[in-house]
């Protein structure tokens, strides 16, 4: 069955595709029917919408044959994680180092003219993780996409520049971690599902699978999921910002 995918990158739409339809890249066809676009941090933009199916889906790739449209196998997915940003229980032996309305109004001062320059109303809190020495700001509104940015590289850029200005000049660090609407976790569910997919895919085939680059923290998330799959390995490999996760089958 042919079915539409929207999102605010082409990667993030493929990989909602092949979660919806339960299937590993080496099944899937899609064809690009919007080009996404961004602006200035995400201001302006504009979704990718695909047409995504199963290649073992012969009916339907028959019915189109005369179709003019351009089919693609996805070779590789991507995994973009940064942070986990569950909820911690309050310890009351530990303390931040620092006053969390403090913290907050200066990062508030910092990010309003930014804010200001994206075309939707976005409302931010903080929640302090005492624990962590964390305070966590959670943002939220309509159109939140253009905030997070392909790959959440917006929120992350907004992350840490808003680090280095909360902290400058501060004997007593502490780290703020940026949040939209549950947009962490629900990516590392989404990154945990792939990793998974892609292991079975390897166990099935008996053939390495290379992901496409990643951060260091994202390629920590990937081993740490794989790490007690039987029959799989993973290793890093490639220089710089190549550097990506391979996933091995492993013989006993």
């Amino acid at each position: 069955m042919r079915k539409n995918y929207e999102a605010s990158t082409l990667d993030e739409a493929i990989n909602n595709a092949m979660i919806d339809l339960s299937i590993t890249s080496d099944k899937l066809v899609y064809n690009v029917i919007q080009t996404g676009s961004t602006g200035f941090l995400g201001i302006g933009s504009k979704p990718f919408i695909i047409e995504a199916y199963s290649k073992e889906d012969k009916e339907e790739v028959y019915k189109d044959n005369n179709k003019n449209k351009s089919e693609k196998l996805v070779q590789d997915e991507k995994g973009v994680y940064e942070f986990n940003s569950k909820k911690r229980e309050h310890n009351p032996n530990k303390k931040l180092t620092r006053d969390p309305e403090e913290v907050y109004k200066r990062a508030k001062e910092f990010l309003d003219p930014i804010f200001a320059k994206f075309d939707t109303n976005i409302k931010m809190e903080y929640e302090a993780q005492v624990d962590i020495n964390t305070i966590v700001l959670n943002l939220r509104g309509e159109k939140m996409g253009v905030l997070i940015g392909k790959h959440g590289q917006t929120l992350d850029a907004l992350q840490h520049l808003t680090n280095i200005i909360v902290n400058t000049g501060e004997t007593d660090k502490v780290h703020l971690r940026m949040d939209s609407e549950n947009y962490r976790d629900k990516r590392m569910e989404t990154l945990e599902n792939l990793a998974k997919s892609v292991a079975n895919n390897v166990k099935r085939t008996k053939r390495d699978y290379a992901l496409e680059p990643m951060s260091s923290y994202e390629r920590r998330i990937i081993h740490s999921i794989l790490q007690k799959e039987k029959n799989i390995e993973t290793v890093s490999e490639g220089m710089d910002r190549k550097r990506h996760v391979v996933v091995k089958y492993k013989r006993y």
